[in-house]
């Protein structure tokens, strides 16, 4: 799955868009961005992260993002 196709699943799940932000860092969400040819997905809580994984692909990236939302 993309990120691109992540969005499109959250939006047909109703998952309200203030719980994640894909591609942007956001505070007080779940946050997956891709830096320096790497998948990253936390919580970034005033502006620290929290609960880091890295990923080497999207897909996978995108599947962590979906647990953690507990879909």
């Amino acid at each position: 799955m993309t990120t691109s196709e992540l969005k499109v699943k959250l939006f047909q799940l109703e998952i309200p868009h203030y719980c994640y932000s894909i591609g942007q860092d956001e505070e007080q969400r779940l946050c997956l961005i891709e830096e320096s040819g790497r998948w990253i997905v936390y919580y970034n809580e005033d502006g620290e992260r929290l609960d880091i994984t890295e990923h080497p692909t999207e897909e996978a990236a995108c599947g962590d993002l979906m647990a953690r939302l507990e879909l």
